[in-house]
C-alpha cells in the first residue's frame, strides 16, 4: 500500500503560482502582438504626457516674457504696441497671465484716453476673472468709474465707485474710492449721495487727508 504524501499549504501555493506563470507565459507567446501593441500604447501615453507638460511649461515661460515686455511698453507710453500684444496674450492665455494681460489692457486703453474700450475691457475682466483676485477686481470697477468720470458721466461714475466699495469694502484703495464717489456726486450735483458717502467716510477714515479733501468738496456743493 502506497503512502499518501500530504502537501503543505506553502507547497500548494507555490504550485499554483508556478502553473499561473506557465499559463501566462503561454498566453503571451500566443498573443505577443497584443502585448506589444499594449506596451507601445503605454509608452506613447507616457511620452505624450511628458511632452504636453513640457510644452505647457515652455508656453508659460514665453507668456511671462511677452507680458513683461507689454507692461514695459505701457510704462513707456507705447500704447499701440502694448495694446496689440496685450490683446493677443489675453486671447491666448487664461489664468494669471491672461487675467493680468486683460487688466493691463484696460489700463492701457485708459492711459491712451480710449475710455470706451477701457470700460469694455474692464467689464470683460470682471466677467472672466472677478472671482480670482479681489484687489484687482475692485480696481477694475474703479477703472470703469474713472473712465466714466473722464467722459463727464459723473453720477454714473459715482455709482461705480460705490459699487467697488459695496462689493469690496476692505479694498486697499477704499479711501480713494470714497473720495472718487464724493467728487463725482459733487460734480453731478447730487448733494444727498455726496453727504451720505461723506458720513460713511467720517466713520471709516477720520482725520485723513482724503476726508479733509472730501469735506471741502461737499462744502463747495452746499455753497453753490
Amino acid at each position: 500500500m502506497r503512502t499518501k504524501v500530504k502537501l503543505k499549504k506553502q507547497q500548494i501555493k507555490e504550485d499554483k503560482f508556478t502553473n499561473f506563470i506557465l499559463q501566462a507565459r503561454e498566453w503571451v507567446s500566443d498573443n505577443w502582438q497584443v502585448v506589444a501593441i499594449g506596451a507601445g500604447a503605454v509608452v506613447l501615453v507616457v511620452v505624450g504626457t511628458v511632452y504636453y507638460f513640457r510644452m505647457r511649461a515652455n508656453k508659460a515661460i514665453d507668456g511671462d516674457n511677452r507680458l513683461s515686455q507689454a507692461i514695459g511698453e505701457v510704462r513707456g507710453q507705447n500704447y499701440q504696441v502694448a495694446i496689440v500684444d496685450l490683446k493677443n496674450l489675453s486671447d491666448e492665455f487664461g489664468g494669471e497671465i491672461g487675467s493680468t494681460a486683460l487688466f493691463t489692457l484696460g489700463n492701457a486703453y485708459y492711459d491712451s484716453k480710449n475710455y470706451d474700450e477701457a470700460i469694455n475691457t474692464f467689464n470683460k475682466y470682471l466677467d472672466d476673472y472677478k472671482s480670482e483676485d479681489n484687489v484687482q477686481s475692485a480696481s477694475a470697477i474703479a477703472g470703469i468709474a474713472a473712465s466714466l468720470e473722464c467722459k463727464q458721466e459723473f453720477l454714473a461714475a459715482g455709482d461705480k465707485f460705490v459699487e467697488a466699495l459695496t462689493k469690496y469694502p476692505n479694498a486697499p484703495s477704499a479711501d480713494d474710492y470714497y473720495l472718487g464717489a464724493i467728487r463725482n456726486y459733487v460734480q453731478g450735483g447730487d448733494k444727498q449721495k455726496a453727504d451720505k458717502m461723506l458720513a460713511e467716510m467720517q466713520e471709516k477714515f477720520p482725520q485723513t487727508d482724503y476726508l479733509r479733501t472730501a469735506t471741502r468738496l461737499t462744502m463747495q456743493l452746499k455753497t453753490n
